[in-house]
């Protein structure tokens, strides 16, 4: 859970850390822009709660 939202991992952990890794730094600022960046590229399931 990240504030109101359930976040769902659809590949694995290593997979994750290397995309926010390639991630330029102004997009790692903001966790919400990183979320949305996993969220847009398929890595992960964000629903509302």
């Amino acid at each position: 859970m990240v504030g109101n939202l359930k976040v769902t991992k659809l590949v694995g952990q290593n997979e994750i850390d290397a995309f926010v890794a390639s991630l330029p730094a102004e997009k790692k600022a903001d966790v919400k822009d990183v979320i949305m960046a996993l969220h847009e590229n398929g890595l992960i399931e964000i629903e509302q709660v």
